[in-house]
């Protein structure tokens, strides 16, 4: 067994072996050192180059290449601008042209009463065919006839007032005939023929009045009896009943605008339309035309122009146009609307050019017009047509024009330009 002696000199021994195993030498350690740092300041110089290199290679490409851009930019900007340029075309002459109509019989009025009275009975209705003349109702007219009856007694009364007066003139004729042969012998006096002259007068001109009045009398009398004849409501032509307000008992007076009946002529049918100004040259008698309406799709009945109204209305710059239809079936009827299609000869030649070539301004309806020397030159044109995707020209242009397809805002006046066609 060891003291405790010697155990801590064993220690002591063994810990500077330790040391001088695992610890290097200070001269190693600065040779190791001295090696490393050239290379590491030989890797950094390098790579700095490189980058360097790196850089102005970068620098000068990009330098090139605006270069280049910028060169390109200016030669863009000195060349003329490509623009992709139409030439019109010849529209067609004739043109078809649907519009709105209305239609109305040949004849139509309504009947209204011309007396008094109190409807005794009626012997039409609605729909019904009449003839010319034709009895449609007809009235009692009780008061028109106590005025019937009182002028017949007034002019009773006349012819006797005539006779007592002619009697009167011609006693008053005789007298004053004798007066006349006693009046030279002196037997009467001068004042007393004078006298009798004038009462023979007086007698001759109350004679007149009381003639005068008889024919007052007469004219009266005939005035009634003519009113008593419309007591019987007959139609004015023939056609069909419309429309009837009329009943038995229902009391009626003249000139109330109260109307008894509609009567209408249905064969031929009149179609009006109103024809814009523009088109109005082509419009002539006897224009064929097409008609349809809504509640008989595939059906087209044929007319033609029968008159124009000759005259613009000032509100809508129209002119009114009547086509005649024949309706023998009398399948179109006074009041429907329906289309009608006339194809009209156009008086005017147009050009036509794509609707996107037509600008409109503040200077008005404008074209860009490409000259021979490839300057833009803004045209003012006049629209006789627009369709949407083309647009028909009457003025401002000629067939041989070049125009820009779709001109932008940008193109200005004098413009230099390279045409595309």
């Amino acid at each position: 067994m060891s003291s405790p002696a010697n155990a801590a000199d064993d220690s002591v021994v063994n810990q500077p072996s330790i040391g001088l195993t695992n610890s290097p030498s200070p001269s190693a350690s600065a040779r190791a050192s001295g090696s490393i740092r050239p290379r590491l300041l030989g890797w950094g110089s390098g790579g700095a180059l490189a980058l360097g290199l790196l850089f102005l290679t970068a620098y000068w490409q990009k330098r090139a290449e605006s270069a280049l851009l910028a060169s390109e930019t200016a030669n863009e900007s000195r060349a003329p601008r490509r623009v992709l340029t139409v030439k019109p075309r010849i529209g067609k002459s004739e043109r078809t042209l649907t519009l709105p109509a209305s239609l109305e019989g040949l004849e139509q009025t309504e009947v209204d009463a011309r007396a008094n009275g109190y409807v005794r009975r009626w012997l039409v209705d609605l729909g019904d065919s009449v003839a010319a003349g034709q009895l449609l109702a007809e009235l009692d007219t009780p008061e028109l006839d106590r005025e019937l009856e009182q002028a017949q007694a007034r002019l009773a009364q006349s012819d006797a007032g005539i006779t007592e007066a002619a009697a009167t003139h011609e006693f008053s004729r005789a007298v004053l005939a004798r007066y006349q042969e006693l009046a030279p012998q002196g037997i009467v006096s001068r004042q007393d023929l004078e006298q009798k002259l004038s009462q023979s007068n007086i007698d001759e001109a109350h004679l007149a009045v009381v003639r005068a009045e008889r024919s007052s009398q007469l004219s009266n009398l005939h005035r009634l009896q003519q009113l008593k004849l419309f007591a019987r409501v007959v139609a004015p032509f023939a056609g069909t009943i419309t429309e009837r307000n009329v009943v038995r008992g229902k009391l009626v007076a003249a000139g109330t605008g109260q109307h008894l009946f509609k009567i209408a002529v249905l064969d031929p049918v009149r179609a009006f339309v109103q024809v814009p100004q523009s088109l109005v040259a082509g419009l002539e008698p006897g224009l064929p035309a097409q008609l349809r309406v809504a509640q008989q799709r595939g059906k087209v009945w044929e007319g033609n122009v029968a008159r124009m109204a000759s005259a613009l209305d000032p509100s809508s710059r129209t002119m009114s146009v009547e086509v005649r239809v024949p309706n023998p079936d009398h399948r179109l009827l006074p009041g429907m609307y329906g289309e009608l299609t006339l194809q009209l000869d156009s008086k005017q030649p147009t050009l036509v050019v794509p609707g996107s070539a037509v600008v409109a301004t503040k200077e008005g309806v404008r074209v860009a017009v490409v000259g021979e020397g490839g300057g833009v030159h803004w045209v003012k044109v006049r629209i006789e047509r627009d369709t949407g995707a083309d647009v028909e020209i009457s003025e401002g242009l000629s067939e041989s024009d070049s125009l820009i397809a779709s001109p932008g805002p940008d193109l200005s006046e004098g413009m230099s330009v390279r045409a595309t066609p």
